[in-house]
């Protein structure tokens, strides 16, 4: 029932309203401007940043997280047909970023005190939950490529997937690097950084809610640019 595809269409619409339906509503009641491209969304979940408000997102982004759940077998089912062995590691990397998720919205972020000895959990978590996913949405990208001579909607899947995943990983990446070299102090990364410090690309609130936009992107092409498993079933038992 619910790898049907109106079903997971309702699943994200539910996903939507829940994740950036709560963000939004929070940002909006937060008690300093709150600007997406320069603050992070662990802004929204803070007790001392947003005292009134945080749990709201923190509930929202849970409730998302375990609306994400049916689309890994979605996509687990759908991609074995090109290779078994790596659409389990896609299900179960995304199943380990759904829990990360939902484990980053229960332990909000502490400033003073560490929880359960480990100081900044819920940062650790946050990290955890996007590398996972983003390994699940490469192995479903490798899996497109494998596919995407065999038709039309195969090739527009693997392209979307591929521009979803590889546009922001590589903004992040790009943009840890540089700050790890900064800190090294090295002196032809100076310049740029002093080039980099005041655009959106710099901070890791931008890289945040574009990585965010691009898991619901990932989903939605999931839902409407791959056949129903019914056709996909009979296709495998034809050939």
């Amino acid at each position: 029932m619910f790898y049907r595809k109106p079903v997971l269409a309702v699943l994200l619409g539910l996903i939507f309203l829940s994740f950036f339906g709560t963000l939004c509503a929070s940002a909006l009641m937060f008690p300093e401007t709150y600007d997406w491209r320069y603050r992070v969304i662990s802004n929204l979940l803070s007790p001392r940043d947003n005292p009134g408000h945080y749990w709201l997102p923190a509930c929202g982004m849970a409730l998302a997280a375990l609306f994400m759940l049916p689309f890994a077998r979605y996509l687990q089912r759908h991609l074995e047909i090109s290779s078994p062995r790596v659409a389990r590691v896609s299900y179960r990397t995304f199943v380990a970023g759904i829990v990360a998720l939902v484990c980053t919205c229960l332990i909000v972020p502490q400033h003073i005190h560490g929880v359960f000895g480990i100081w900044r959990l819920h940062e650790f978590l946050a990290r955890s939950s996007a590398a996972f996913l983003a390994l699940g949405m490469l192995c479903g990208c490798w899996c497109a490529w494998k596919g995407c001579r065999k038709s039309v909607l195969a090739a527009r899947l693997f392209w979307t997937w591929s521009c979803v995943t590889l546009l922001p990983l590589v903004g992040v990446l790009f943009s840890e690097c540089l700050l790890l070299l900064t800190r090294l102090k090295l002196s032809w990364a100076m310049p740029v950084r002093n080039g980099l410090r005041h655009s959106v690309f710099w901070h890791l609130g931008f890289w945040e809610w574009t990585g965010a936009a691009a898991v619901f992107v990932f989903l939605c092409a999931a839902v409407f640019l791959t056949p129903s498993l019914a056709v996909l079933e009979a296709k495998v038992r034809e050939g």
